[in-house]
């Protein structure tokens, strides 16, 4: 922000570069807003407008002499610059003003110092961040540190720092609550940010002889994360919390010359949580275990903080329970239920971020030096035999295009850079084989077969299913027949 302010002044001439946060651009695109706006205006008329500006900027001191009003709503009505504040910027004038009330002189000037240094260091860490990312930052917090499954907003306002209890010699609160809930959360957004960039500099400390504090991020564990991030898409964020927390542990244990989980354990609980994720939020399409996920991040924060203790891989919720219904029916006769259904004209198409992920994981297994990012904005679904063949297809093949079970199946799917195939579209297989040639590993393999029709979509499909059969080991959570009637199921009506 300080840079950018100063870049203006000094009428640098590529202030694009000065936009180093939300709030930098948010300060240099109002400069381009106003200088526009009043390029043309006389002088004079300029004179006049800057000294109506200042005179509306002219601090006031406020004073309150009537007891039925409440200091603490006025002065976030003062302070709100006509704009609703976060629930991040309303926080800390709560702690600021529970400050004022358990503690004074120089106890007080340390806690506020405290107070304001915390978030100038969260407000860096979160710099890139709009307004919706630091609220869910706050919500993915609060549910890891105090176990809230509910309202943050309330539970952060209205039950941890109220502004209308008393606080008194009394009362069970003093500041070591504030010095806890600042280290915690100074820590956390280094490791929010390092989850949504995977940037391993954000979690990266400097201590004061110049040495690097570096949580150790193995291949692995980078691999898996990011396997994690993209699962996100399939459970809205459910293990966010417990990724957050089990990091922010780790962050913190670094710092006192600590390692709380060895990079063994954290592979482990990250593998089982991808496969957790794919299997019962992707394939199965269950809405489950979100809750213990919550309780689970706050008994890693609590065991750490309180005994200096950790979770193992035998306190997730297991794949065994959660795999199966309460009919009990697995994760494969669901998907096969969900595929066959009559309100699903578009079979395997309709399985959506499911379907990218498994493409993606396919496409990664066979080519680690990936060439697809698995990013909704520059990826899509391309039908390799098109949904509305035109010219270059026969008659056959266009009957081919009219069954859902062909033109819909696993096999005719393929995931790929979004131009490429906005650009292909309807053309004919001869010409989409010398674009999918540039291709990715999935293209390149697609593009070995002289001509693609039914027998080549139902065994690509095979070998798909195959594939994740194979990856999730799912022979270890039911038998080879209900494996092979899955396949069965799914393969018998490419025809």
């Amino acid at each position: 922000m300080n840079e950018a302010f100063r870049a203006i002044t000094e009428e640098e001439k590529d202030l694009e570069a000065f936009k180093t946060s939300f709030y930098a651009k948010n300060l240099i695109d109002a400069y381009a807003f106003f200088k526009e706006k009043i390029s043309d205006t006389p002088i004079e008329t300029l004179e006049k407008m800057f000294d109506a500006l200042i005179k509306k900027m002219l601090f006031s001191v406020v004073g309150l002499n009537d007891n039925r009003i409440d200091p603490f709503s006025s002065f976030e009505t003062i302070n709100n610059r006509s704009k609703d504040l976060s629930t991040l910027e309303l926080l800390k004038n709560r702690l600021h003003f529970v400050a004022h009330k358990i503690c004074e002189g120089k106890k007080l000037e340390k806690l506020q110092q405290e107070i304001n240094d915390t978030y100038t260091l969260i407000y860096h860490d979160l710099r890139q961040f709009k307004d919706d990312h630091l609220e869910s930052f706050l919500k993915h917090f609060v549910a890891y540190y105090y176990g809230e499954k509910g309202d943050f907003k309330k539970r952060l306002l209205e039950m941890e720092f109220n502004a209308h209890k008393r606080y008194t010699d009394n009362t069970n609160f003093n500041e070591e609550k504030i010095d806890d809930l600042l280290f915690y959360l100074s820590y956390s957004s280094k490791v929010w940010n390092f989850l949504h960039t995977l940037d391993e500099k954000s979690i990266t400390l400097i201590a004061d002889d110049n040495k690097k504090l570096e949580i150790e991020i193995t291949p692995k564990m980078h691999g898996l994360l990011e396997r994690m991030w993209h699962l996100n898409a399939l459970n809205d964020n459910a293990f966010l919390p417990l990724l957050l927390s089990l990091l922010t542990i780790q962050r913190a244990g670094k710092s006192a010359n600590e390692q709380p989980y060895t990079t063994k354990e954290l592979e482990s609980l990250l593998e089982h949580l991808e496969r957790f994720g794919f299997l019962i939020y992707g394939v199965a399409g269950k809405n489950t275990a979100k809750n213990e996920w919550i309780e689970l991040a706050f008994k890693a924060i609590q065991a750490y903080r309180f005994w200096g203790d950790k979770i193992t891989i035998e306190d997730l919720p297991t794949l065994e329970k959660n795999f199966f219904n309460r009919q009990g029916n697995s994760a494969l006769e669901l998907l096969e239920e969900s595929i066959h259904s009559k309100k699903n004209a578009e079979k395997w198409y309709k399985w959506g971020k499911a379907l990218n992920y498994l493409l993606y994981e396919y496409e990664l297994h066979h080519n680690p030096e990936k060439t697809l990012n698995f990013d909704g904005s520059i990826e899509s679904i391309e039908h390799i035999l098109p949904q509305n063949p035109d010219q270059g297809y026969s008659a056959k093949e266009k009957n081919w295009a009219k069954n859902p079970n062909i033109v819909h199946a696993l096999g005719n799917l393929l995931l790929m850079a979004k131009n490429a195939n906005s650009s292909l579209s309807n053309k004919p297989f001869d010409e989409k084989r010398k674009q999918y040639l540039k291709g990715s590993y999935s293209e390149k393999e697609v593009a070995k077969n002289a001509s693609f029709g039914v027998e080549q979509i139902k065994e690509r499909s095979e070998k798909l299913l195959d594939f994740l059969i194979a990856h999730y080991r799912i022979a270890e959570l039911v038998g080879e027949s209900a494996i092979k009637a899955f396949k069965n199921a799914l393969l018998k009506d490419i025809k």
